[in-house]
């Protein structure tokens, strides 16, 4: 696979690490949710928005990494197979994260 890009907050990341920030927020606050005994009913729509939101970022990594695969194959630095697998491989990982039905 090719190396993936460094990860700068000043950089084409930045958007994406502030989202992974709130998702943890998200995730902390739905374990105080249940460390304060909240009704069950508000745990699931939080987990959801937490799911939701990790799709999305599942999304923009891949749609990165194509373009990246895309630059290296018309430069000749991957051949169109090798990138192709690599796509592959990514959207069916992503296929496989579960869906909140909305």
């Amino acid at each position: 696979m090719a190396s993936p890009a460094p990860v700068d907050d000043a950089g084409e990341h930045a958007p994406l690490r502030r989202r992974l920030r709130r998702v943890a927020g998200q995730v902390t606050g739905i374990e105080r949710m249940l460390a304060e005994d909240r009704p069950c009913e508000d745990v699931p729509i939080q987990l959801a928005a937490v799911q939701g939101a990790l799709r999305a970022v599942g999304q923009q990594v891949l749609a990165c990494h194509l373009t990246e695969a895309m630059d290296a194959v018309s430069t000749g630095q991957l051949p169109a197979v090798a990138a192709a697998e690599e796509a592959a491989l990514l959207a069916g990982l992503l296929a496989n994260v579960p869906h909140s039905g909305r």
